[in-house]
């Protein structure tokens, strides 16, 4: 009787077991897949909340400004295609972090609606731009400013203390990933810097 039960129990954590591991295979990767090496950036570790934030906000604003003028001045379909999908990727980003600011535990200053000195002169910069060298700079900036971003969601979603915006940073990660991906497609390989 003891070895009946004794193998029934047995049966039981074999199946936890089991199920656990397809449960944790199956579920969504929130770190990405790529390394430092391939995204030419190293996570940045030990950003608090409102740096993550801020470092975040500025990337997506950049980018949904970048990419609506590259829907005026682009010449070539491919890149105003990519550049639509930037502006969907980057409000939706913008909406997922401003939305996670605030829950019942605590409240995370919102960042700044303006740009970072810097970002903003990249986008006087892509303005200022001849027509026919323009595509190339809004490929490569854009491509700049995500390398950024994934070292700042990838730092955080490794060592972020505050849990919302840790999923939020996660779950960034491999969409920064493929972005990084398409945009460097549409890129000459010369002008790569990853």
């Amino acid at each position: 009787m003891k070895s009946i039960a004794l193998a029934a129990l047995l049966g039981a954590a074999s199946l936890i077991v089991a199920t656990a591991a397809t449960a944790q295979s199956t579920l969504p990767s929130t770190t990405g897949s790529s390394t430092s090496a391939s995204v030419g950036a190293m996570p940045v570790h030990g950003l608090d909340a409102p740096a993550f934030s801020a470092a975040a906000s500025d990337a997506n604003q950049y980018q949904i400004a970048a990419s609506r003028l590259s829907l005026a001045r682009s010449q070539r379909a491919d890149v105003k295609d990519y550049a639509r999908r930037m502006i969907s990727a980057g409000e939706t980003a913008q909406q997922t972090l401003m939305a996670s600011l605030s829950n019942d535990q605590r409240k995370i200053a919102k960042p700044a609606r303006t740009l970072s000195a810097e970002r903003a002169s990249m986008l006087e910069m892509l303005r200022k731009t001849p027509r026919s060298g323009f595509d190339n700079l809004y490929l490569t900036q854009s491509a700049n400013v995500q390398q950024a971003n994934w070292a700042a969601y990838k730092g955080y979603a490794e060592d972020g203390t505050d849990q919302s915006l840790k999923q939020v940073a996660g779950n960034g990660v491999p969409l920064i990933e493929a972005q990084l991906q398409q945009g460097g497609a549409l890129l000459p390989a010369s002008l790569l810097s990853y």
